[in-house]
């Protein structure tokens, strides 16, 4: 039988604790390992997962702003096309405001009354401002269809003459596609303002 010293013995257990200790430190080492690349790979997926997303939402924007964007926007051409229109639809409605105050000067000439004979009469006019600080009253006399109301601190400016609600309305409805937006009927006798209630 073979007889082993205790000092061998010692180096044997030494041996098979520092192999143990070998294994269990490879162990680690490669579970570690493992660990690390699971993480690597959710990382990577996680990132490729932003990215795809981030990929979408710039072709759906890319496509957004191709199709539906463009929509609010015009060109020059387009703009000073539209700047044309509505400068001619301003003039024409300075021609019909002409042709009202000649119209109305000529029929008082026949008539034999004087330009302002629409006293005692209902007439209605088409406000397009009030002012509390503007004075705009650098316009003719001889302007019939333009006026200038001073009330409670306002300078208030309407025009037109109109004798029927449905003539001022089409007025004002023209005077809207021009930008006027808050532009109302008002009516007047003997140039003061009354209610359209109280003229029908």
């Amino acid at each position: 039988m073979a007889f082993i010293t205790d000092e061998e013995l010692q180096d044997l257990k030494d041996q098979v604790y520092k192999a143990e200790e070998a294994t269990q430190s490879a162990k680690y080492i490669s579970e570690k390992a493992v660990e690390d690349e699971k993480e690597n790979s959710r990382k990577f997926k996680i990132a490729t997962i932003i990215l795809g997303i981030l990929a979408v939402l710039g072709v759906a924007g890319t496509v957004y702003f191709m199709n539906f964007g463009a929509t609010g926007m015009i060109s020059e051409k387009d703009h000073k096309s539209q700047v044309s229109v509505l400068e001619n639809k301003v003039s024409e409605l300075e021609g019909t405001l002409q042709n009202l105050s000649m119209n109305q000067e000529l029929d008082s000439e026949n008539t034999g009354e004087s330009a302002g004979s629409i006293e005692d009469e209902l007439v209605y006019a088409v406000q397009i401002g009030a002012f509390e600080e503007k004075n705009l009253s650098m316009f003719s006399d001889n302007f019939v269809n333009f006026k200038e109301i001073k009330s409670e601190g306002y300078n208030k400016y309407a025009l037109g003459n109109f004798e029927t609600l449905a003539e001022a309305k089409r007025f004002r409805r023209e005077l809207v596609k021009l930008g006027f937006r808050n532009a109302f009927i008002g009516s007047y006798q003997n140039g003061k303002r009354i209610k359209i209630e109280e003229a029908w």
